[in-house]
């Protein structure tokens, strides 16, 4: 680090932040910065000016650079409309325990919104596994397996 002048570009908002505590002390920001840097292993930060600002470049760390990025996360089912298994087996236990269970409640106790239910029951009443056996308030599920 060069020398370098501690000016504030605004005296007064910073003798407000001083005064509130968030400055401890004038001069010493960019001190702080290489000293942690330098604790850390990290390469020192590269500084530019650029008219009255200052943008500051912190080298990503060895450490956290990601080799292989995780796969993005898609909905449980492939291309084809195939379920997640480990799903179904928990809404068909769930169904099994409780019958009149709504998809509200089944979303709840696994873990999952309305929608995410209503998508896996939907694609096992077309696949025929289950069945809803009267209306949607006093009605309960079939497993038809």
């Amino acid at each position: 680090m060069q020398p370098h002048d501690s000016i504030p570009y605004n005296p007064d908002i910073a003798n407000v932040f001083y005064r509130a505590g968030y400055i401890e002390t004038w001069g010493q920001g960019i001190q702080k910065i290489c000293d942690e840097c330098t604790a850390l292993g990290a390469e020192l930060p590269k500084y530019e000016i650029i008219g009255t600002g200052l943008r500051v470049y912190f080298p990503a760390l060895k450490s956290a650079l990601i080799d292989q990025p995780k796969a993005p996360k898609h909905q449980n089912t492939d291309k084809h409309g195939a379920l997640d298994d480990a799903m179904v087996l928990k809404i068909i236990e769930k169904i099994k325990e409780q019958p009149d269970i709504s998809q509200e409640a089944l979303g709840e106790s696994i873990g999952v919104t309305r929608r995410v239910i209503q998508k896996y029951i939907n694609v096992l009443k077309e696949a025929g596994r289950i069945e809803r056996v009267g209306g949607k308030r006093y009605g309960h599920w079939k497993i038809n397996d």
